[in-house]
């Protein structure tokens, strides 16, 4: 009887082990067949219709209402047609000196559309307001938000159970201070956390991020045992490269393993010029001629967040978001069907030293690839995204921001 029970488990694994197998070689045969580089290619070029990062929008219009001034001043975008009852809250704290919201406008839109409150602050008055006021600045833009949405119960009430914390550069820092001191700033306890590309200082080494106290850090030990939490980096940031991303992962030490993960964009040579991870790439404004949409925005930050919101409000899309899983990582398909370069993305489990490794752009500035990493064929490109204009009047080259 028990040769017989043997005889049939082995008739049930061994086809299943040769599917397996069948399916495993069918897939390295198909990444064979991608030749190293193909210039007639185009980048992913269309926004997915459903999921995390994609155009199945439950409401059709934005409603935007403006308060306060200087560094208290702040933009509140609230779901309409229709508008709900109630709707989780989204904290975007922007680069420093973006004080307007036009650069990241159409990843604004997107979150509101599906279906979150929305709070932009300026937190700061001016380009040189101190960092010691800016997490302050943001706890009064948020609660007046709220004081303002509650006074008017035809207006959608903020879901504080669901709160989520977003930013990207120095907002990116304040993002994680913020995220570590909710208490003291009387704000909802975060369910979500996302610096992307942090820094605070203009210098992509190390040593300089390190020693720079342009804005002080908080204890980053006290952001919550259950905040979804992603550090977000990229591998041709000239503006403030890695240290702080790795260094914000790495000092979570109160956040669950399975909560955290700490995530590089990587630049794609594989269809003619390059796609460069820049220190812009997060930019979105709605006008094409500033920089536009593309698969860096859709498969990659809002993707992301997206996940984590969905995750943590909703317990679902998950894998978006977190764990390393193939739709974390997965950057869309060229025009060929083509994969673009993944994300590289390291689990809460990992050991990260933020200062074992000098952190060296792939690409420069002018997407020009770097001679100690160039490969045989150089390449050369205009970076993704060029940085939109933030303040009218002024010209570009006298504008910066990290």
């Amino acid at each position: 009887m028990k040769k017989l029970a043997v005889l049939l488990l082995a008739t049930l694994i061994l086809p299943a082990l040769a599917l397996n197998t069948a399916a495993q070689d069918k897939t390295k045969a198909k990444e064979d067949k991608w030749p190293d580089s193909n210039p007639e290619a185009s980048l992913p070029a269309t926004q997915p219709e459903k999921g995390p990062g994609g155009s199945d929008y439950a409401h059709e219009e934005v409603a935007v209402y403006e308060a306060l001034e200087a560094g208290e001043h702040y933009w509140l975008y609230t779901p309409a047609k229709p508008v709900p009852k109630t709707a989780p809250v989204v904290v975007f704290v922007h680069g420093y000196n973006a004080l307007k919201p036009e650069g990241y406008e159409a990843w604004l839109q997107h979150l509101v559309k599906r279906g979150n409150i929305v709070i932009y602050p300026q937190y700061q008055a001016h380009g040189l307001d101190p960092a010691v006021n800016w997490c302050p600045n943001v706890a009064t833009s948020v609660l007046d938000a709220f004081k303002y949405l509650e006074a008017d119960e035809t207006r959608v009430q903020p879901d504080k159970e669901k709160f989520a914390i977003a930013g990207h550069s120095a907002g990116g820092v304040t993002t994680a201070n913020l995220a570590a001191d909710y208490e003291n700033l009387k704000l909802p306890k975060p369910k979500v956390a996302m610096p992307i590309q942090p820094g605070r200082a203009f210098n992509y080494k190390n040593s300089g991020q390190k020693s720079s106290m342009l804005i002080p850090f908080n204890d980053f030990s006290k952001i919550p045992a259950d905040c979804l939490l992603l550090s977000v980096f990229s591998d041709s940031d000239t503006t403030v490269g890695s240290w702080c991303a790795k260094t914000f992962f790495a000092e979570a030490t109160g956040v669950k393993a399975e909560n955290k993960n700490l995530v590089e964009f990587v630049s794609c040579d594989y269809c003619g010029a390059p796609a460069v991870a820049s220190h812009y790439f997060p930019a979105c404004p709605e006008d094409a001629s500033l920089g536009g949409i593309d698969h860096f925005d859709w498969h990659g930050t809002w993707k992301l967040l997206d996940g984590l919101c969905d995750a943590a409000f909703y317990g679902k899309n998950r894998k978006y978001a977190l764990g390393g899983t193939p739709e974390q990582k997965f950057m869309g398909k060229c025009s060929d069907g083509r994969p673009h370069d993944e994300l590289k993305v390291w689990t809460g489990d990992a050991e990260v030293d933020p200062d074992a490794v000098e952190y060296e752009p792939v690409y420069d500035r002018n997407g020009k690839r770097i001679a100690s990493r160039k490969q045989p064929e150089e390449k050369h490109a205009e970076p993704k995204k060029e940085k939109p204009s933030k303040t009218p009047g002024r010209k570009e080259e006298d504008e910066e921001e990290f």
